[in-house]
């Protein structure tokens, strides 16, 4: 049997997309800075049933490393996609349990990584 434990939450943050005008002219507002509440969920491997990985304090960590890194309480990840910012976890997590990220934009369209 396999075992693993998610944790979802999200965080608000701006990214953009500058080369949406050109790409994608019928979105190429996606190339200005524009807010989304990312939704995360993330995902790691247990050996168990009797909880080898906390929710609480795994959550936290991602929490933390997030907001260290892309800014405090409102994120900036710049021209990061959902995919960058998922394969940004997935690289920059000391869990090495961690095996599948999804970043959402607003909980509508998103990205998953898995290792």
């Amino acid at each position: 049997m396999k075992c693993s434990v998610v944790v979802s939450f999200s965080l608000e943050g701006f990214h953009c997309w500058p080369e949406a005008k050109e790409v994608f002219p019928e979105v190429g507002f996606l190339s200005d800075r524009h807010r989304h509440m990312f939704g995360f969920r993330c995902y790691a491997k247990v050996s168990h049933t009797d909880r080898d990985e906390e929710f609480i304090l795994m959550q936290r960590k991602l929490k933390k490393q997030l907001r260290v890194t892309f800014g405090g309480s409102i994120l900036e990840f710049g021209r990061m996609s959902c995919e960058d910012i998922a394969e940004w976890i997935l690289t920059h997590s000391d869990n090495e349990n961690l095996y599948k990220v999804e970043v959402w934009e607003d909980w509508e369209n998103g990205a998953i990584i898995e290792r």
